[in-house]
Formats: C-alpha cells, structure tokens, sequence
C-alpha cells in the first residue's frame, strides 16, 4: 500500500490491522532458541503471532504485543525433540498436523503420551516437560504460554549435560518411560490426564448458531492465565458485537473469517485465512461472521481464567 493510499484509509480500519497476523506475511525463524544452537537433534523453527513465546526474541517487530498470553507456531521435523525443560507458567501445544509425542518427567521416569491432529496438552507450570517428533511427517502446532513475558526455560534434561540418548527420552532412565494410560490410577498419570484435551473426546456446545469445544477451561484442561475454546462457525453463522474486559484472539484453522469492530456507529471489518489471526483488544466491540462457501473453524483464546462472562447473540 502507497503512503497516499494508507492515508486513506480510516483510522479505525488502519488501527484494526495493526492487529492482524496474517500467515503470508511471516517466515519461520529457525533461530528462535539459544537452547538448541549447536545441537542440530534440536531443530525446530517458530513463527511469532502475538509475543515471542519461550524465544527471547521479544523484540521482534512483525509479532504482536502480548497480553495475557503469547500465540506462535513451531515446525518440529521428523525425529527432532525439544529437551526436556520447565517454565513458570502455563504452556499449551495444540498439534495441528502430524503426530507429536510428549513427556512429562518425574525424577528418572517420565510418562509419555501421542498427540493427533487438533489433541491437545496444557503443560503445567514448573512440570519439566519435551516433545519428540517420533512420526513420517512434520509436526505443526500452535503454542500459547500464560504470560505476555515468560522467562527463559529451566532445563531438566539437555544433550549439553547429558548423554544424548537419555536427553532423547527426556530425561528417562532406561526401562523408566511409561505410556500414557488414562485410566490408571497412578496419580501421576492422572494428573497428565487432567491436562490432555482428546478432540474426538470433545462435546459440542451450541449456541448461538455456532458450537463450541472447551480445551482450557471449568470443563477441560484446567485455565491458569488464559482459556481456549475451538469454534466451528457454519456458514451464513455470525454473532453480533460483544466486547471482553481482556483481550482474545481468533487464530483461524479452517475455512474463512470475518471480523469487524465497532466504534461510535463506525464499522470495519477484515477477512481471515487459515493461520491467519486477529488481537482484539480490551474493551473493543468486536464480532465474527461466516461469509464463505464452507465453515470455518478458529481457536478463540480470552486472556482471563475466570468463568466467561459473554453472552453471545446471533447475528
């Protein structure tokens, strides 16, 4: 867009697009992690949406400025891991293509469990926890943490320290991983339970003409921070202007978006593709509605752990 064009645009309109990611304007940064420098077992890129997430590179000025939580989305190629390590908050991974397998470690064991398509897990803070891409195939997936500024990762488990082969396993003595079992009555396994969100296993909530999935909230993964349900938005399917005390974000999965806000009687609206996003600030009237010829599936993520306290009405 020219100067002379942009100036054109009112500012309302230009304010909104401000909070726009929009997926072909961005790179994966294959350099996101100090951690990993030098380790290529390591591997893994980022690509920034709203905060830097677990990289330091805040500065980084085509992300959007966090609030409550950090969106980003990491390619993890075929038998790389991420070393075992924790942080001081809340971290989910929402594994959008391939299959990913991640641990959480007590001491020398550690329970792991294979995460499809749309599963997800909350990792809790200070659980030292890694990922492995065990599968044929890339794994994609968006993770949030529940602080706009996380600290640095505290490593359990790294190659610098360890024999590679243990750093593998996440920290697992041999004989020490224990698969995932939902059902046992191990209270470490149950509280990995309680933090694993099945999306086969999830049950719609309908309302006003959309449905809803809860992955973090009162009846899933428990909230600390921040929560997240996945609309499926049909077709022709729009709500009418509300507005949040904190912020949320639309992150698109499928399909196309429409977004507008209001202000003073003034309305502008922008259409969203897969992977692309939007920022809705504190108190902004804002709404979603499907124009296109399919329905749409999109992460609306509310940077609060409270109960929610909008009442959507159709449009």
């Amino acid at each position: 867009m020219t100067i002379a064009a942009y100036r054109n645009v009112p500012e309302l309109q230009r304010e909104m697009r401000g909070f726009l990611g929009r997926h072909t304007d961005k790179t994966f940064d294959w350099d996101a992690f100090p951690g990993s420098r030098g380790f290529p077992e390591l591997a893994r890129a980022q690509m920034r949406y709203i905060g830097a997430g677990g990289s330091p590179k805040a500065d980084d000025p085509t992300t959007l400025k966090p609030g409550q939580f950090t969106l980003s989305l990491i390619h993890q190629p075929v038998g790389k891991y991420a070393a075992c390590h924790s942080h001081e908050v809340v971290e989910h991974f929402l594994v959008l293509d391939g299959v990913l397998t991640v641990g959480w470690a007590w001491d020398d064991e550690v329970i792991e469990a294979r995460l499809g398509p749309r599963d997800m897990v909350l990792n809790q803070k200070g659980r030292p926890h890694g990922f492995r891409n065990d599968g044929v195939e890339p794994v994609l997936m968006s993770i949030s943490v529940g602080s706009g500024m996380p600290r640095p990762p505290v490593y359990a488990c790294h190659p610098r320290e360890a024999d590679p082969a243990l750093a593998r396993r996440f920290g697992a003595a041999p004989g020490k991983t224990l698969p995932f079992d939902p059902d046992s009555d191990d209270p470490r396994q149950r509280e990995f339970a309680r933090h694993i969100v099945r999306h086969a296993e999830r049950r719609p909530v309908w309302e006003a003409g959309f449905a809803r999935l809860e992955y973090i909230g009162a009846a899933a993964a428990p909230p600390d921070g921040y929560r997240m349900d996945m609309i499926h938005l049909p077709r022709g399917a729009g709500v009418r202007g509300y507005r949040r005390a904190v912020e949320d974000a639309y992150f698109v999965l499928d399909g196309a978006l429409t977004v507008g806000w209001e202000e003073e009687g003034r309305i502008v609206e922008e259409r969203l593709g897969p992977k692309d996003l939007i920022l809705n600030p504190p108190g902004r009237v804002h709404y979603f509605r499907n124009d296109g010829l399919a329905d749409a599936v999109f992460m609306l993520l509310a940077g609060t752990a409270r109960a929610d306290d909008v009442r959507f009405a159709a449009a």
